[in-house]
Order: C-alpha cells, then sequence, then structure tokens
C-alpha cells in the first residue's frame, strides 16, 4: 500500500533531512496546496516513529 503525502513529507523532510515541522508544513502548502495542523503532523510523526521501533 503507497504512503499518503503527508507520511512520505515527514518522512522525507524530517526524518531523513532533519528539518522541522514548520518546514513539512510549508512544503505541504506550498507545493500540494495542503494545509495541515501542527498537532496532526506531531500524531501522525509519534505513529511513524512507533511502527520503525516495532519494525526494529
Amino acid at each position: 500500500m503507497e504512503k499518503d503525502l503527508i507520511t512520505q513529507a515527514l518522512q522525507s523532510i524530517y526524518i531523513q533531512n532533519g528539518k522541522d515541522l514548520k518546514e513539512v508544513m510549508q512544503y505541504l502548502t506550498m507545493k500540494h496546496r495542503i494545509d495541515v495542523d501542527p498537532a496532526v503532523l506531531q500524531m501522525r510523526l509519534r505513529k511513524i516513529i512507533l511502527e520503525e521501533k516495532a519494525v526494529a
């Protein structure tokens, strides 16, 4: 199953490049015209991190 845009942005910008959540929000707004609440991004990020720990 393919990952959605928000998950892809979090993984590539926040996790791989070490940028902050503001940059992820800016990327989603500018490139894809998606407005995301910071709390939603934080919850998604926690979920991604927990899934990675479970796999490892």
